[in-house]
């Protein structure tokens, strides 16, 4: 079992290095090697919906990240964005469910703070941004520069 999730691991990170560097078919054959091992991963399709978007399909996109948070509602990146995602669509009430919703499962998120503020600034709510701007540059200055859950402790 260690040997699937590692493997799963691998070609996950590979699907992150193709995707940031603007490689979506070499991405995208990355998700589907996952995809034949978890069919039903949230990761699939968030990645997925990462790559619909990088791509311009942002329905295709916003379906992909709302499987993703049936399957795993509290995954904070999946909820960043498609919150995110519905700012770009005009949708800025499902946008704040989102984004509060990833702050909620994980309070010390800037990215989802920095988003709210970008939602609260465009409806003129210019207090209620600036408030979610300082609390963005709060958490993000002691934001470890790589998630501590993608470091292997040895002990």
């Amino acid at each position: 079992s260690s040997g699937i999730t590692q493997s799963t691991g691998v070609w996950y990170t590979i699907a992150e290095v193709f995707l940031s560097d603007g490689m979506l078919p070499d991405a995208q054959k990355c998700v589907d090697e996952v995809r034949q091992l978890f069919p039903l991963s949230h990761l699939v399709s968030y990645m997925n919906g990462r790559i619909r978007e990088a791509e311009g399909h942002l329905e295709e996109a916003e379906q992909q990240y709302v499987n993703s948070v049936t399957l795993s509602p509290r995954h904070v990146a999946s909820l960043i964005a498609l919150g995110r995602l519905q700012i770009d669509m005009e949708k800025p009430l499902l946008a704040e469910h989102y984004l509060t919703e990833a702050t909620k499962a994980q309070p010390d998120e800037y990215e989802a703070w920095h988003y709210l503020g970008v939602l609260h600034q465009g409806q003129g709510a210019h207090q209620q941004a600036t408030e979610c701007f300082l609390t963005a540059l709060r958490f993000e200055s002691t934001a470890p520069i790589r998630p501590y859950s993608v470091l292997q402790w040895k002990i």
